[in-house]
């Protein structure tokens, strides 16, 4: 695996533990610094938590999880989508629930 996406992975776990603890505001410029300097290497990643749900995504891997309802929403992200140049590199691995 490249290793900028994997410091991609580990900025987007950090930053979801931190704001779990309630202190990501404590950390928030240092993890901004490093986002900023992925995106100098063109590297992003979104978080696509909350997110309607369709199964005509092609940037995430969904786990379905309750019964079959029709109106999914992204509930938990396992792994951010990240971008290189604007192209998924990787693909986001989230788990889905029927509302």
């Amino acid at each position: 695996m490249n290793p900028l996406i994997e410091i991609a992975n580990q900025i987007f776990q950090i930053e979801k533990k931190l704001t779990k603890d309630g202190v990501s505001d404590q950390y928030a410029r240092y993890i901004q610094k490093i986002k900023q300097s992925l995106s100098e290497l063109k590297i992003s990643f979104h978080d696509p938590e909350g997110e309607k749900y369709s199964d005509t995504r092609t940037d995430i891997e969904a786990n379905i999880v309750g019964d079959g309802k029709t109106d999914f929403v992204i509930t938990q992200a396992i792994k951010p989508i990240v971008f290189e140049d604007d192209k998924v590199v990787q693909m986001g691995v989230v788990i889905v629930e029927g509302k």
